[in-house]
């Protein structure tokens, strides 16, 4: 079976947004029809998303455009070979990660979204 990292994505976030609401949530970068037809698996309805679209799509999934970029080139042109464009963080914490189920990965994404929100507020990076 071939991996389809993107479809996957769009699959996972179809648990929690509507087919209009992924059109809005990527900034209208596509339809919501096109979200339909890729979380359908109907390949033969949908072509990949260009360069363009790749900062609208990367907002949607929370991830960045280098890492749309490689779901797309992984999916659609069969590219497997990528340089680890992760940080040593995100190296640190990955295998970890990796093996949550995805409602314990979604907690933990809430749960780090929360603390850089608690940062963002604290003046200097100061926790009182």
């Amino acid at each position: 079976m071939t991996e389809k990292p993107f479809t996957r994505r769009v699959q996972h976030l179809f648990k929690y947004f509507t087919y209009e609401q992924m059109a809005e949530e990527s900034g209208g970068t596509r339809s919501a029809s096109w979200w339909r037809h890729v979380q359908l698996e109907q390949t033969d309805r949908f072509n990949p998303p260009p360069p363009k679209d790749l900062p609208g799509i990367a907002k949607l999934f929370g991830g960045t455009e280098k890492q749309v970029a490689a779901m797309i080139a992984h999916e659609f042109y069969g590219v497997t070979r990528f340089p680890d464009l992760r940080s040593e963080q995100e190296r640190r914490f990955a295998k970890d990660l990796n093996t949550l189920s995805e409602e314990d990965a979604d907690l933990v994404l809430e749960i780090v979204k929360r603390m850089n929100r608690g940062a963002d507020a604290e003046p200097n990076g100061q926790s009182s």
